[in-house]
C-alpha cells in the first residue's frame, strides 16, 4: 500500500514532481472488477480508463516508491486515493510457449486473462468527503462520470501544483499576416497531469476595426455539443472550431450593424486526449438525454481546420488511437448506469467491465451504436507514444 504523502515532504516531492519523466509503455495489468453497493459505477468506470493510460499507470506507481519523510495529516487526498488504488493493480501473470518444434524458433508470450479478485475501493469514496468539493456527492446517490472525472484531474493538478508552485503571464503576440493580437493566457502550471492530459483551447474574438482578442484557455477534456446535425465525432470537432456570432450591435457612426465574432481551435493537444460527448441536454423544461448515433473510429486524425494558425503541432503528435470508452446506460439524464471498455496489450484487445463483471468483447461491439447505451467519454493516446 502506498503511503500518504504529508506537507513535510513537499521540498523532496517538489524535486520529483518537476523532474519526472513520463512513461508511455503500455503495461498488461491483471483487471479486477470494482464492488459496487451504492451507486458507485460512475466511480468505477472512470478508475478503470485511468487505470488503462499507461501514462497515468507509470506516473502513479512511480510516485508510489516516492519514500516520505513523515507522517501527518495529508495536503493530497486526491493523489493519495490514487496512488493506493493503482498499488491494488498487478502486472499479469506470463505463460510461455514454442512457436513450432524447432528451439530456435521465436518465443511468445502468452497472458493469462483472468481477472484477480475484485475490491471495493473505499478509500476513494472516503476522499469525497474529505475534500468536500459537492454535497451532491454522497453515498447511495448517482453521479456524473464526467464530472467526477474532472475533479480528479482538476484535484490532482492542483495538489501537484502547490508543490511545485509554477506561474504563468499574458504576453501579446503577432497574429498570421503580422497581425497585433492581444492574448490572454489563464494561469497554469505545468504538472505532470498536465503533462499527459492538458491541451490549450484559442479563442479569438473579433469585430470590424478593432484589434482581435484572444484567449488561450487550457482544458482536460474537450466538451463536444452533438446537438442537431452531429453524427460523428468529426461532426462536433467541426462545430467545435466553427465561427459564432456571440453579440452584436449598431453603429451609428457607419450606420451599419456590427457583429462580434469567435472562433475557436486548438492551440495545443495532450498525449492523452479525452472527449466527452455532451449527451445530457438543459434547458427551461429540466434535463433529458439525447439517444442518437455518434459515430466514432479507433483512429481519429486532428486535422488541419481544427488546429489554430498560430499552432506549432508536429504532424506525427496529430494523430490518435482509442483506447478507453466510458458508457452511459439508460433513457434518461439521471440515474441510469456507467460502464467501461478498455483496449488491453496483454490481449490486443478490448474488455468489457462493468463493475464486477469483466468479458473480452471484439471492437466492433466496442464502437457499435447500442442505445439506450451511449458513449460518453472517449480515451485517445496519441499514436507516436502508444507504440512507444
Amino acid at each position: 500500500m502506498c503511503p500518504c504523502i504529508s506537507v513535510n515532504d513537499y521540498v523532496c516531492i517538489s524535486a520529483l514532481l518537476s523532474h519526472i519523466k513520463l512513461n508511455h509503455a503500455s503495461v498488461a495489468l491483471q483487471p479486477r472488477g470494482l464492488i459496487n453497493n451504492s451507486n458507485w459505477c460512475y466511480i468505477n468506470a472512470t478508475l478503470q480508463a485511468l487505470i488503462a493510460c499507461p501514462p497515468f499507470y507509470h506516473l502513479m506507481k512511480k510516485l508510489c516508491d516516492f519514500p516520505p519523510m513523515s507522517r501527518g495529516s495529508s495536503s493530497t487526498p486526491i493523489l493519495d486515493s490514487l496512488l493506493q488504488f493503482t498499488s491494488e493493480f498487478n502486472i499479469m501473470p506470463r505463460h510461455y510457449e514454442m512457436n513450432g518444434h524447432n528451439k530456435n524458433d521465436r518465443i511468445k508470450k502468452i497472458y493469462d486473462i483472468e481477472p484477480g479478485q475484485d475490491f471495493e475501493p473505499k478509500y476513494v469514496h472516503n476522499m469525497l468527503h474529505v475534500i468536500e468539493v459537492n454535497p451532491a456527492f454522497k453515498l447511495g446517490k448517482q453521479e456524473d462520470a464526467e464530472e467526477f472525472l474532472s475533479i480528479l484531474l482538476d484535484g490532482l493538478h492542483e495538489e501537484m501544483a502547490a508543490a511545485i508552485n509554477s506561474k504563468d503571464d499574458s504576453w501579446e503576440q503577432v497574429g498570421p499576416k503580422n497581425k497585433s493580437v492581444v492574448t490572454r493566457r489563464a494561469t497554469f502550471s505545468k504538472t505532470p497531469i498536465s503533462d499527459i492530459f492538458a491541451g490549450q483551447m484559442r479563442s479569438v474574438v473579433s469585430k470590424t476595426g478593432s484589434k482581435e482578442s484572444a484567449t488561450l484557455q487550457p482544458y482536460f477534456t474537450l466538451q463536444l455539443d452533438i446537438q442537431g446535425k452531429v453524427f460523428s465525432v468529426r461532426d462536433a470537432l467541426e462545430g467545435l472550431v466553427s465561427k459564432e456570432i456571440v453579440g452584436d450591435f449598431f453603429d451609428k457612426k457607419t450606420n451599419q450593424k456590427i457583429e462580434i465574432l469567435r472562433k475557436t481551435t486548438l492551440e495545443e493537444l495532450p498525449p492523452v486526449l479525452i472527449l466527452h460527448l455532451k449527451c445530457f441536454v438543459y434547458n427551461s423544461e429540466g434535463s433529458q438525454k439525447l439517444l442518437k448515433n455518434i459515430e466514432f473510429d479507433v483512429d481519429l486524425k486532428i486535422t488541419k481546420d481544427l488546429v489554430s494558425p498560430t499552432a506549432k503541432i508536429p504532424n506525427s503528435h496529430k494523430s490518435y488511437k482509442l483506447f478507453a470508452v466510458v458508457y452511459h446506460h439508460g433513457v434518461k439524464s439521471s440515474g441510469g448506469h456507467y460502464t467501461c471498455a478498455v483496449f488491453h496489450p496483454g490481449i490486443n484487445g478490448w474488455i468489457n467491465i462493468d463493475d464486477r463483471r469483466i468479458e473480452t468483447v471484439n471492437v466492433q461491439k466496442v464502437l457499435k451504436y447500442n442505445p439506450p447505451r451511449m458513449p460518453y467519454l472517449l480515451y485517445y493516446r496519441r499514436t507516436d507514444l502508444a507504440y512507444s
